[in-house]
């Protein structure tokens, strides 16, 4: 009887959703993503958040450059939630 050979091709793992770093949502923008967008139309509301642990359908991710160039339409209203450079986080570690 013939001998069975086993292929050398090895299969690398695929990287984890949380393992690759998501890019601005802007067209055309390479940066790397720092803030998420999340608007209310029927509030006239946008929020500007620190980037979401993970990927909304229904969200923006944008680069620090092109959230601090946002602006939105007359009449709306922009929240900045973003937590300061050193200020404590609302997690609590146990």
């Amino acid at each position: 009887m013939g001998r069975i050979r086993r292929s050398a091709i090895r299969v690398e793992p695929r990287p984890t959703v949380a393992a690759v770093s998501r890019h601005c949502s802007r067209t055309g923008c390479a940066e790397r993503a720092t803030v998420t967008l999340t608007y209310q139309y029927g509030q006239a509301q946008v929020w500007l958040d620190d980037l979401s642990r993970e990927r909304d359908p229904h969200a923006y991710d944008l680069c620090a450059r092109h959230a601090g160039r946002l602006t939105v339409p007359q009449g709306w209203l922009l929240r900045d939630r973003r937590r300061a450079l050193g200020e404590p986080s609302d997690l609590i570690a146990v």
